[in-house]
């Protein structure tokens, strides 16, 4: 049996206008996620890591160009903050209460707490509560025989646990959760990474990774 082993990634990132507010990105023609508060690019997956690279610095390019056009910016930040205010008036205006029994993502540390999923976590600063927003990059791992299609199981524990070792300092910096990695149709996503993290460097280690195991 010939396995094709494959990467595509999620790339999370604000969009911000002149005051470095949160534009909401449907309304200006940008791909979102669910949640409707971060813009959302997509690589093309392939077994190879160019085609990966490229094909997401040419949609990430492709919006920034959009969002100067508007008088805006992407910004690569894996945090920002809001009141709670603004949180439950975003969440009403798109009915997101919704999704509230949708969160698949899983941990392999059995650990969850609040995962990564709704890209809102509690925060308190000088002891005023609000919200941490996050922006995350999600690699997504499959492989499948290439005369079927069949979709083969990949060790998701190893992989992951290799990825959090790689990028440890990265994780805790950003205030991400190790560990984290949610199910797909033909593979899993690892979803602990910030967006500002290295994509050359995620690629490199995750190329090399699918090799070794």
């Amino acid at each position: 049996m010939k396995e094709i082993r494959e990467i595509g990634i999620e790339k999370e990132i604000f969009l911000l206008d002149e005051n470095n507010e949160i534009m909401e990105p449907k309304l200006y023609g940008f791909p979102r996620d669910e949640f409707e508060f971060l813009v959302e690019l997509r690589s093309l997956p392939s077994d190879r890591l160019y085609p990966v690279y490229t094909t997401l610095q040419q949609e990430e390019l492709q919006y920034r160009l959009r969002a100067n056009k508007f008088g805006m910016h992407l910004e690569d930040k894996p945090n920002m903050y809001k009141s709670n205010d603004w949180v439950d008036n975003h969440w009403n205006k798109y009915n997101l209460y919704r999704f509230d029994d949708c969160d698949y993502t899983e941990n392999i540390y059995g650990n969850k707490g609040e995962s990564h999923h709704f890209g809102v976590l509690d925060d308190t600063f000088e002891g005023i509560e609000r919200k941490r927003l996050t922006a995350g990059i999600h690699v997504h791992f499959s492989s499948r025989d290439s005369i079927t299609g069949e979709v083969i199981d990949l060790p998701i524990e190893k992989i992951v646990k290799k990825m959090d070792k790689q990028f440890h300092w990265t994780i805790k910096e950003a205030e991400r959760n190790r560990g984290e990695w949610e199910p797909k149709t033909h593979g899993f996503e690892y979803r602990s990474l910030p967006s500002n993290v290295n994509m050359l460097r995620v690629l490199k280690c995750a190329f090399k990774i699918l090799r070794e195991i």
